[in-house]
């Protein structure tokens, strides 16, 4: 029985191995199928740095087959296949990098030893921006690293353009672009990435996906190559069940009764378009789409209404750059404070030396050995087009600011009072903003979750685009509340790649 990899959910594979129409035996080669057909080869979205020994998994999944059959399912994921970001411990692990091709991990991220123990089905460790996007400067494009070359979009025909900036129209955005491209190309259902500032929530949107990041502290990030101050590991899937499903196992919570797929107590906020439109050296900016986006969100806005919701457009909540200003005014560089701190600057050589003492086979063992090993294998590792590595030169300079705890503190509460401010002044329970502008970067500001959800496609290049939510701290219920609806309201927001339908299975 062929598997539509490209549209299945973990719901649909959950019901199929539940009445005995599946087995995850099969669901397994069906999806290493499709990995063989267009990660590297056919379309070559290069979703995949590191793939786990296909015999060793089918063994796994027959063993959970029969665990099935005579004890029941562990939960909702028993037997259910993912792909894991490459910045978490466990199988081969290279953050990127090509220094690490091979290199092997005595110890698991504890969200990899979280997903195997409800029973998942780990199928391979998913290209990112290499470091986390903190190699270069200025960044490379999202979705490159010297381990997996560049990721290419499956909605965006030709890839990445050459004058491409690092999060173009034509790039499928970092630093989780592997597992965004991964569950989009139907590599996999579901797939887990870690985020500091957009790097789950704005690939998603590139791939047609729904997305959480949850609150940074609520879910394990050790052994993942992150920090504990604005970090989190979050889902993303295409269905908005299987994200709240998986952010549950997570967080050790249950998220099942706000799915109502209602509008009823929720009222929206829509920001202005252009003070939170990006910098056009972070995406150029092209005319035709921002008149789409624009005239879409107002469709969307307008659609809500008619469906029962409650919509305020134009709120004013203030942009990045004011609150940027905000800290110049503090006497504090922001552009270095942004990469000093929401990028976890403080402490990141010391994460990275502390895992690599957790390897049992490796080239190098610290940052100052992967910078030596970028340099010596330059043609690999600093390609034309590739060639800085800044971002991680300057972490072995780094002396830690003795202020940084107050900044912190201060940076917290700033961003909470403009995010909660806006709330308050517009009655309203989430704020959206289109997903390439910057409110994945107030929300980690702020220490709050943030969510990604689907709406549409460029008329221009095909690429997917969708909104990012907050709703305040320990938003996670609501924006997930607000997922299910907007799935049931905007259900073309989410389709498959059409590059792949026809070199895929068609039906479930």
């Amino acid at each position: 029985m062929a598997l539509n990899v490209l549209d299945a959910t973990v719901g649909e594979l959950r019901a199929g191995l539940l009445e005995g129409r599946l087995t995850s035996e099969h669901i397994v080669s069906e999806y290493f199928s499709q990995i063989e057909r267009h990660n590297i080869n056919g379309l070559g979205v290069r979703a995949l740095i590191s793939t786990a020994p296909r015999e060793s998994v089918l063994t796994q999944a027959r063993a959970l087959d029969a665990e099935r059959k005579e004890k029941g399912p562990r939960g909702p994921f028993h037997g259910i296949p993912i792909l894991i970001k490459a910045s978490s411990m466990g199988m081969a692990t290279t953050f990127g990098s090509a220094a690490l091709i091979d290199a092997m991990a005595t110890e698991n991220a504890a969200v990899v030893d979280l997903i195997l123990d409800a029973g998942m089905i780990l199928l391979g460790k998913t290209s990112i921006s290499e470091f986390n996007n903190y190699k270069a400067t200025p960044p490379n494009t999202g979705g490159w690293s010297s381990a997996g070359n560049q990721g290419q979009s499956p909605y965006v025909v030709g890839g990445v353009s050459a004058n491409a900036t690092f999060l173009g129209h034509s790039t499928p955005c970092g630093s989780s672009s592997g597992s965004a491209i991964g569950v989009a190309a139907g590599f996999a259902p579901i797939a887990l990435g870690a985020e500091t500032d957009g790097s789950i929530v704005q690939p998603c949107s590139r791939a047609g996906l729904y997305a959480l990041k949850p609150t940074p502290g609520t879910v394990s990030v050790a052994n993942v190559l992150a920090g504990t101050t604005f970090d989190a590991v979050g889902p993303m899937a295409r269905t908005a069940k299987d994200v709240a499903d998986m952010v549950g196992l997570l967080m050790g919570e249950d998220f099942t009764g706000v799915l109502k797929g209602s509008w009823q107590g929720i009222k929206v906020g829509i920001v202005q378009y252009e003070p939170w439109a990006p910098a056009p050296f972070v995406v150029e900016p092209v005319d035709e789409f921002t008149t789409q986006v624009k005239d879409e969100m107002r469709q969307a806005a307008e659609k809500i209404r008619k469906m029962g919701g409650a919509v305020v457009e134009d709120v004013t909540l203030s942009p990045f750059w004011e609150y940027a200003d905000f800290m110049t005014s503090r006497g504090i560089d922001a552009d270095s404070f942004w990469g000093d701190y929401s990028h976890s600057r403080y402490g990141l050589r010391d994460v990275f030396d502390a895992l690599m003492t957790k390897f049992e086979t490796a080239k190098v063992r610290t940052l100052a050995e992967m910078i030596q090993y970028h340099r010596t294998h330059a043609d690999t590792c600093l390609p034309a087009g590739h060639s800085s590595q800044a971002g991680l030169e300057s972490l072995l300079e780094e002396k830690v600011n003795p202020k940084f705890e107050e900044i912190i503190k201060e940076m917290r509460e700033e961003a909470r009072a403009r995010i909660d401010g806006a709330l308050d002044k517009f009655g309203v329970d989430v704020i959206l903003s289109q997903s390439d502008g910057r409110m994945a970067s107030l929300a980690a500001a702020a220490g709050y979750a943030v969510s990604a959800l689907p709406l549409g496609y460029a008329n221009f290049n095909g690429r997917a685009w969708g909104v990012n939510a907050v709703a305040g701290a320990r938003g996670e219920a609501k924006m997930l509340e607000l997922m299910s609806v907007w799935e049931a309201t905007f259900p073309d927001a989410r389709q498959s790649p059409p590059q792949l339908r026809e070199t895929s299975n068609p039906a479930l």
